[in-house]
């Protein structure tokens, strides 16, 4: 793929680093992702915590104790929080009250369409193999990709491939890396349901994994498909969120 923006001036590490689920029943999605992703589970200060290949990778809460929206909130590492913030202010995005979640202060903002994800201190330096049960990717769904583009290049220094694939799907990079993705808005995507930011685990076996997610209670939306990075498929959790599993091609495994 051509990348059509630059990351000269980065302040974002490679890959999402953590992902954030609130629903009113998080005992029962957090039973719903270990039988599907093998998570560990332990409760920490009121907070489920799930790891995957002995390292943390997300939270479970009640809504109740979140900020009040449901389903899955992606976080991306930066390396000065204060600085990665007033960027995100100049580009015209939004930052909510901050938070304090284990080692790393995280605050929740927008981007200029509204679509909310999180920033995380201090960033990590390098990306970990997308083993089984992990965060490995994740995905801008957007109703405009010329401000999304123009709002993470601004505030990040992020760049974007030219699209590829029937459905337009471009790949955001930093160091000429490629660790996330941009959708625009597909065809069978409800009008209701806003733009989000989806969530993507690597799973070693595509089809075992989805039979474990439709049996356990979980909604299939897309079966199993290729795309450049392996072969995703999307569901609804017995929450009602959205997120992806992907077995990632060796390329990607093995970055």
């Amino acid at each position: 793929m051509t990348t059509t923006t630059t990351d000269n001036a980065s302040q974002t590490a490679v890959g999402p680093s953590w992902a954030s689920h609130a629903s009113a029943d998080p005992r029962t999605v957090a039973s719903f992702y270990r039988a599907v992703l093998g998570w560990a589970i332990r409760e920490t200060n009121g907070q489920l915590i799930a790891s995957a290949a002995g390292t943390p990778v997300a939270d479970i809460a009640d809504l109740t104790t979140a900020d009040g929206t449901s389903g899955w909130l992606i976080h991306f590492d930066v390396d000065d929080l204060d600085t990665a913030l007033t960027a995100v202010s100049r580009a015209d995005g939004a930052v909510m009250p901050s938070a304090v979640r284990g080692s790393a202060e995280t605050t929740v903002v927008s981007d200029p369409n509204g679509t909310r994800f999180a920033l995380r201190a201090p960033a990590r330096r390098h990306r970990e193999r997308a083993a089984h049960g992990t965060l490995s990717w994740g995905e801008l769904i957007t109703d405009d990709v010329d401000a999304s583009a123009a709002f993470y290049r601004g505030a990040f220094g992020w760049g974007l491939t030219e699209p590829s694939g029937p459905l337009g799907r471009r790949e955001w990079q930093t160091h000429g890396r490629s660790f996330s993705g941009l959708l625009p808005r597909p065809p069978a995507m409800p009008a209701e349901t806003p733009a989000y930011w989806d969530v993507y685990f690597a799973v070693d076996d595509i089809e075992a994994a989805a039979t474990t997610a439709t049996e356990r209670g979980g909604t299939l939306l897309m079966q199993p498909t290729p795309i450049e990075i392996g072969v995703i498929a999307v569901f609804l959790d017995p929450a009602g969120a959205v997120f992806t599993l992907v077995q990632p091609t060796t390329e990607e495994a093995a970055a």
